[in-house]
């Protein structure tokens, strides 16, 4: 157990909201928490005072690294702040970060305007990760696009009130690497972790993927049990995708433009491709966008007989043909839709048959007609033996989700389960 101080800076609306998530999830953990008055300041002082001795802190922006450099380069240099902070990158608002991967590995972080260079200098120009891997002794950042993902995230750099050194839980690293080792098809398959087993698929197109269990209010939905979480207002609704052999590809969102205004995005079609060195020409193999190729390959080079590459990276082009330059459009439109903030909460009549996937959606009270994501997925029986299921549901699939760890589910039949590909960790 470890007495946390959870400040949060002012960003927007939903400041409160997400500060809370995370005291709360914190709580539930085991530790001690106070939450500070939401604004900078309030953070800021708490870390150079003699009150934030042996506690560990954590604070919640936007993006940027003042605060970071303010608190590693000043307060915790100063012998008598924080033992350790944890700073959370809030993805749902971010225009310089999406909090989570592969940005929070790739995209490097300018300083703020008014980020002292004696403070900024030192970590301006960095990817969090890297960041991360510079200021470990005293510091871990993590990210997230929504309330509770972020809440998980502090909560796994902390540990459940067993870890003192502020590090991740070994259930958080393995995630971690999971998401890492995938980021090569972010967008394109989906992972599910099961105990000590990966799920991995190709992300299916909803038609082909379609639950039978089409949920639609006034037959199988609950009556007030509903509960949305809104669009971002600045989520990207126009993306413009320049490619070099012929007019730009343009893809929008004509209710999203009505609601909050245009929200442009231009970008150039790339597409990966894979450089290796000193590789013997005839064993070696493309990594595919097809997660069933990724996911069948067990056996091992000393099994085999065969070498393997002793180094392999990747580097981007751009896109020579119109279906390359469509394809890389569609996948990042999907990217946005994921990370839209965009989530429904219901409960519908009990039903075994339910897990993550493509399912039909039509809601009357918040008018919604369209296919969405089921993400997650909770059974539950009442003490009068009424059979329900709760249902969370998102436009797009996450890129890491749990596999349904509700204890009252039944296995299906196998000819029922949707096809996956089982990796032991």
């Amino acid at each position: 157990m470890s007495e946390v101080v959870v400040g949060c800076d002012r960003n927007d609306g939903n400041d409160a909201k997400v500060q809370n998530a995370v005291c709360d999830a914190l709580q539930k953990a085991g530790h001690n928490v106070e939450k500070l008055a939401i604004a900078p300041n309030p953070f800021a002082a708490y870390s150079y005072s003699s009150r934030a001795t042996g506690k560990i802190g954590v604070f919640i922006i936007a993006a940027g690294t003042y605060s970071i450099a303010d608190y590693y380069y000043g307060a915790a240099k100063n012998g008598n702040s924080f033992k350790f902070a944890v700073f959370a990158i809030r993805g749902d608002i971010s225009s310089q970060i999406a909090g989570r991967e592969p940005g929070f590995s790739s995209r490097p972080i300018g300083a703020d305007a008014d980020c002292p260079a004696r403070l900024c200098a030192n970590i301006r120009g960095l990817t969090f990760k890297q960041m991360n891997q510079k200021l470990k002794d005293k510091v871990k950042i993590v990210g997230g696009s929504s309330a509770q993902e972020i809440a998980k995230n502090v909560v796994n750099a902390i540990g459940g009130g067993s870890t003192e050194d502020g590090g991740d839980s070994s259930a958080s690293t393995i995630k971690d690497a999971i998401k890492e080792v995938a980021s090569f098809w972010d967008g394109e398959i989906e992972i599910t972790v099961d105990q000590d087993t990966v799920r991995v698929r190709k992300i299916p197109e909803p038609e082909r993927d379609h639950l039978e269990n089409n949920i639609i209010e006034g037959i199988n939905v609950h009556l007030n049990s509903i509960s949305v979480q809104d669009y971002h207002p600045d989520t990207i609704n126009i993306l413009k995708v320049h490619w070099p052999g012929g007019d730009d590809i343009v893809l929008s969102d004509k209710a999203l433009i009505s609601r909050f205004g245009e929200k442009p995005k231009e970008t150039d079609a790339v597409k990966r491709i894979v450089k290796e060195d000193n590789v013997d020409s005839s064993s070696t193999t493309t990594p595919s966008t097809d997660a069933e190729t990724a996911t069948d390959d067990t056996t091992s080079p000393e099994d085999s007989g065969e070498t393997t590459s002793p180094s392999t990276s990747y580097e981007e082009v751009p896109c020579e043909t119109y279906d390359e330059a469509l394809s890389f459009a569609n996948l990042e439109w999907a990217k946005i839709r994921r990370n839209n903030g965009h989530e429904i909460e219901l409960k519908v009549i009990g039903d075994y048959h339910y897990k993550p996937g493509w399912v039909y959606v039509k809601l009357y009270s918040y008018p919604t007609d369209m296919w969405m994501y089921i993400k997650a997925v909770n059974h539950e029986i009442s003490e009068n033996g009424e059979f329900n299921t709760n249902l969370t549901l998102v436009d797009y699939p996450p890129s890491l989700g749990e596999w349904n760890e509700d204890s009252n589910e039944e296995e299906l039949d196998e000819e029922e389960e949707a096809p996956t590909e089982d990796v032991e960790t």
